[in-house]
């Protein structure tokens, strides 16, 4: 007995109904009485009609010659089921598309009951043809009555619908093998098994009895099943008068120790009570059917869902659906955008409770004395509470900011942290890795290639725009439209309307120069191929780069470097450490220990590093590249050199010795204070960054550098006592040194007032240092004696420098 209202057994369903019977007399009450009453006389009348069925069918027993046919044999509830059934002495017909778990499955069943057959069938139940090609199979076999089948074989999914990649065939296979398979092997085996005792037991779903959300053609295919057992069930019963033969619906609940299980995050696999293991499902099932049972629903809490789920609103069913197929992730941010609703769900439950609770403490009737009484006793806790409310005005919430307040005070203490969670177990993290794979694979598949490149250059100097011009031949919008539109799709989506506003430059026929959209084309290649074998190395999927991410594709990146085929093993991991500085310190200013793979592409730092590709390098150009072998030797060397005690870190008085000790020991020491160090010295990268920043001065991150270590008491600015101190540590330099004269202080303050000319007159901030464009060498001033005595004698070196360039020209 099953129908949408009661899916139960039909003790369950009389137990239910004793229940209700004994509700209060109330108009609950009646109406549960008399729906009882018209709820058994419909039962009455379905069992009058369907006389012909016994109470049970006689419990099925295996001979040599009974077979059971059992589809999706390889693993999880097929494998144990198939285990159950060789414990009854049943031969078996494995049928699944793996060989090699199939085979192995078979050997163990052999080992634990050797009386017994065993036919391995290798079929994908999902393919065309494939029931056809598996009846043709068991035909061949000689002596086998196939008494049980048992159509086992499925597929899960969870996702919402238009979120399944039109290409994926998941809800073509899911048709295949919950309706096509079940319904061709019913209709060709059951005309054969109504002489004899003999089952049919199909696998269905506890959630064919509802409509689900995030699992659509799940759901609708096991309804299918369902509806064609239970109709099929009926029909078999008015014609078979032996009652030979009957027909099992199974529906499971969540299964553990599945393929589907391995492959879901979904919450509904992680809840206690619910989800049953591969074996338990399997061991009743197998039980049910031999007993000739018609319906079996493994598991107390899956019965009692099936029944509430079956009573509920449609939309709240769909709702509970939703968030029990969605990820835990997924659930916690439904329930944080929707946070005021919840809580709003939850007074109202609890007021209930607490009426409930008083109805319950407080069965006695109301009569009108009390009635008077309590409207006294209301009254007079009104009139209190106004006079507390008069004397006490401040403390009163006037708005609806403040009662959300106080009510998030008391309710609330703390508000619950949601954020993505980032696996950290190794199966966890190769899944997610897998998975970012094979979504760069696809959108790389989205990228023009060199072939088609050439062809657009191709149709563009065809379709050139008179007048021509053989030497840079040119077209207008008109034209550059019509050879888009002859192009690809993926050509079409890389040329916006406004490209060509910004290629035209003043052409009289409107035109740009067909090289320079070449050019553009080329070049957003390289920007999708550079950004996709970046992605490649973001362990953690979110669009940036950890220090290590890059060390990585650094590492991996050399053997292709023509120019770095000299460089010696022993030194990749300082020639590493020496190009990723380069990238963290002009990306990553505040030390965040990531950088977006976009800014990576967009310095033109990358362009620098894989100009080292090229064979025919100008050696000026090498000299000037920071990731050349030859710069990045001669870094390293000197931060050899200044390790006059070989412990691979650099003291205050080793790094003094940098550019012929021309750095004011003052400065030396701030380096210290702000950089990290190891017991007081300075390792490799520290020293990178020092280097950086003297190198590039007069750049935005090469001045943060510099003032950080300037800013004595971190203010966020620089006041004439900042710059005195550095200019005593200055003056001390010059007083060893054979100057005539040594500038007071006044005037180098205003000198570098004059060249800044920040917008507060007594201080001088970063900002102002960048807008000036002479930061550079207002802070060498101070810092680097060269640079002082240099800019002291500009005038003097001024006509020098003249004299040299114009004896230059002349030879």
């Amino acid at each position: 007995m099953t129908s949408y209202l009661w899916p139960s057994s039909p003790l369950a369903t009389i137990t239910i109904l004793v229940l209700l019977h004994c509700i209060p007399a109330s108009y609950l009450g009646l109406l549960c009485k008399f729906y009882i009453i018209v709820y058994l006389l419909f039962m009455f009348i379905g069992y009058l009609f369907s006389s012909k069925r016994q109470s049970r069918s006689l419990p099925l027993v295996a001979n040599r010659t009974s077979y059971a046919l059992v589809t999706g044999a390889s693993s999880g509830i097929g494998a144990q089921i198939c285990r159950c059934l060789i414990q009854h002495d049943f031969n078996l017909i494995m049928v699944a598309r793996s060989q090699t778990k199939l085979n192995l499955l078979a050997d163990e069943f052999r080992q634990i009951n050797p009386n017994i057959n065993i036919h391995v069938i290798i079929q994908d139940l999902s393919e065309s043809n494939a029931i056809e090609n598996l009846i043709n199979k068991i035909d061949t076999l000689k002596n086998i009555n196939i008494d049980i089948i048992i159509n086992n074989a499925g597929r899960g999914y969870s996702k919402p619908y238009l979120q399944t990649d039109i290409n994926d065939n998941v809800y073509e296979q899911m048709i295949a093998l919950h309706i096509r398979a079940p319904s061709l092997l019913i209709r060709h085996y059951l005309p054969k098994m109504l002489d004899r005792p003999s089952r049919i037991v199909n696998i269905s779903s506890e959630i064919s009895y509802m409509s689900s959300p995030r699992a659509a053609m799940y759901a609708s295919t096991k309804a299918f099943l369902t509806q064609l057992t239970t109709s099929l069930d009926y029909e078999i019963e008015q014609l078979n008068d032996k009652n030979n033969i009957s027909l099992l619906l199974a529906t499971p609940g969540p299964v553990l120790d599945t393929e589907f299980d391995r492959h879901d995050e979904s919450i509904v696999f992680h809840l206690p009570f619910v989800t049953l293991t591969a074996k338990q499902v399997a061991q009743q099932i197998v039980d049910a059917c031999l007993r000739g049972d018609r319906f079996c629903t493994p598991g107390w809490a899956n019965q009692l869902t099936i029944w509430l789920m079956t009573k509920v609103p449609l939309s709240f069913a769909h709702l509970i659906c939703w968030l029990l197929w969605a990820s835990w992730p997924e659930v916690k941010q439904w329930l944080y955008e929707r946070r005021h609703l919840v809580i709003i769900c939850f007074n109202l439950m609890d007021k209930i409770v607490q009426n409930l609770k008083k109805q319950l403490k407080e069965p006695k009737s109301v009569t009108v004395d009390d009635e008077l009484d309590l409207f006294t006793k209301y009254l007079k806790e009104e009139r209190n509470a106004s006079h507390q409310n008069d004397l006490t005005p401040n403390r009163k919430l006037d708005t609806n900011t403040d009662v959300t307040k106080a009510y998030s005070q008391q309710h609330m203490p703390t508000i619950p942290r949601f954020y993505e969670h980032i696996p950290n177990d190794p199966l966890g993290m190769k899944l997610r890795e897998e998975a970012r794979a094979l979504f760069l694979h696809r959108k790389s598949q989205e990228v023009i290639s060199s072939d088609e490149a050439n062809n657009l250059l191709t149709l563009l100097e065809e379709n050139a725009t008179p007048p021509h011009d053989p030497e840079s031949p040119k077209i207008n919008y008109d034209d550059f439209i019509r050879v888009v539109q002859k192009s690809s799709p993926d050509i079409a989506n890389l040329f916006p309307p406004t490209l060509f506003a910004d290629l035209y430059h003043n052409d009289p026929y409107g035109r740009v120069r067909i090289l320079d959209l070449y050019q553009y084309t080329m070049r957003k290649m390289w920007y999708y191929h550079s950004r996709m074998g970046l992605s490649l190395y973001d362990s953690i999927g979110q669009g940036n780069l950890r220090e290590s991410d890059l060390e990585d594709y650094i590492l991996e990146l050399i053997p292709t470097m023509h120019q770095l085929s000299q460089l010696q093993k022993t030194f990749y991991k300082f020639y590493v450490c020496t190009a990723v500085r380069k990238f963290f310190f002009f990306l990553d200013p505040l030390r965040t220990g990531r950088i977006a793979i976009p800014d990576i592409l967009c310095s033109g730092y990358l362009d620098k590093l894989l100009e080292l590709r090229e064979e025919d390098a100008d050696l000026d150009d090498l000299e000037q590249n920071w990731f050349s072998c030859q710069s990045a030797s001669k870094i390293y060397t000197r931060y050899l050199q200044l390790d006059k005690d070989h412990n691979g870190l650099l003291s205050r008085d080793e790094l003094a010795k940098y550019n012929s000790s021309t750095l004011t020991p003052v400065f030396i020491t701030r380096v210290f204070q702000e950089c990290l160090t190891y017991s007081g010295e300075m390792d490799y990268k520290s020293y990178l960054d020092f280097v950086l920043a003297l190198e590039n001065r007069n750049s935005p991150q090469g001045l943060r550098y510099l003032f950080q270590i300037m800013d004595v008491d971190n203010k966020g600015y620089l006041h004439p006592g900042d710059l005195n101190f550095f200019y005593r540590g200055m003056i001390q330099m010059l007083s060893t040194r054979p100057l005539t004269e040594v500038p007071p202080f006044n005037n180098v303050q205003n000198e570098i007032f004059d060249m800044v000319k920040p917008v507060d007159s007594m201080r001088i901030t970063l900002k102002d240092l960048i807008n000036c464009g002479q930061g550079g060498l207002v802070l060498s001033i101070l810092i680097d004696i060269s640079s002082f005595w240099t800019y002291e004698n500009r005038e003097s070196l001024i006509p020098q420098a003249a004299t040299t360039k114009d004896d230059s020209i002349h030879v």
